[in-house]
């Protein structure tokens, strides 16, 4: 196949990267790679500025894993034998682990899949004691760095039928009216790709009937887990299609998943990669105007729910997808809720 940008000199450094792909599979990927990156050229991104994001994917995440796997995380004592833990993963999405001792654990969010290993390690090492009594596992959301590894536990998780959907597309812009469908088929071929996803072939749908609301977010299940009941909301799909939101009343936790993320939090590493996928795409939203809905409802939201918990001299958690688990302060901006306790497989 005759390329004009993607030379078999700069194929021969993905090699690594794509072996995944078989050979029907890299020559379509080529081919959309081209085509993305005469889309994007008159748009601002130079060709040669394109092909470095693209390998720039394959070489953060290889050069983040094994002995130079590190993260940021958070460990909260919810009751007498509950423990939460939320892990800043390299450039991806948070891994969020709630311990209950003898009842196991659930899982929320997994991070990419070639993460799982260092992470069932980075458990270990900080007193979890790995993945191995694992119960639930549930899915946000169909980008690979929030389900990822999935398919490396041995419970089907728990998604929305379109996060489902998405991921037997093969793209992330399933299920939204934009544009971009190019951009978003060879980016999420890319990172998913790149980053080993797994995720198995059979997964349990949560319930998508509205049995309530909470301001513009329909309730669409409810999850029990270990005394603790979750309210699953449905967003309203401005950063993808099928992305849930969890609300959890006793203990006051709201999971927002990408629909916040807390960029004041992030090292400057993890911000500089987590832009690769706007530079590529456009947007890392599939519609920014719902996505601004979004997040000026939750903004509502939270401020509201914190106002309640303070009655009975709680605050809220508010666990952005990216970033610290925060609390709202007296200017009504988010912090870190508690100390970051850096982690580093050596």
């Amino acid at each position: 196949m005759t390329t004009e940008y993607f030379t078999r000199e700069f194929m021969a450094k993905m090699a690594l990267y794509l072996s995944p792909l078989n050979k029907k599979e890299l020559h379509e990927y080529v081919k959309e790679g081209e085509e993305a990156i005469k889309i994007r050229e008159p748009q601002g991104i130079a060709p040669e500025d394109y092909l470095a994001l693209v390998k720039g994917i394959g070489d953060y995440l290889g050069a983040n894993t094994g002995k130079n796997f590190t993260s940021d995380y958070q460990k909260i004592p919810l009751t007498s034998n509950i423990t939460f833990y939320s892990f800043q993963l390299p450039g991806g999405g948070n891994l969020n682990i709630f311990d209950a001792g003898e009842d196991g654990k659930m899982v929320l969010d997994t991070g990419y899949g070639c993460f799982y290993q260092d992470c069932d390690k980075m458990l270990e090492k900080v007193g979890v004691d790995g993945f191995f009594d694992t119960r639930v596992v549930i899915c946000t959301h169909a980008d690979a760095d929030h389900c990822g590894a999935s398919g490396y536990f041995p419970m089907m998780p728990l998604m929305h039928p379109t996060c489902k959907a998405i991921l037997d597309a093969g793209t992330r812009n399933y299920g939204s009216v934009n544009d971009l469908d190019l951009l978003e088929k060879f980016y999420t071929t890319s990172i998913n790709t790149m980053s080993r996803m797994n995720v198995p072939d059979k997964v349990i749908e949560c319930g998508t009937e509205p049995i309530g609301m909470r301001g513009l977010f329909p309730i669409i299940e409810k999850i029990s887990f270990a005394g603790m009941e979750f309210e699953v909301w449905e967003s309203l799909g401005g950063h993808i299609a099928g992305q849930l939101l969890l609300f959890e009343p006793k203990l006051g936790m709201l999971f927002t998943s990408d629909a916040f993320i807390n960029f004041a939090t992030l090292s400057k590493e993890r911000a500089d990669y987590c832009s690769i996928a706007d530079s590529m795409i456009g947007s890392v939203n599939v519609d920014s105007e719902i996505a601004r809905t979004e997040r000026k409802e939750l903004t509502r939201l939270a401020a509201e729910l914190d106002a309640e918990l303070k009655k009975e001299g709680k605050q809220l958690l508010i666990c952005c997808g990216h970033g610290a688990v925060s609390k709202i302060d007296e200017d009504g901006k988010l912090v870190p809720a508690t100390e970051l306790i850096h982690y580093s497989a050596e």
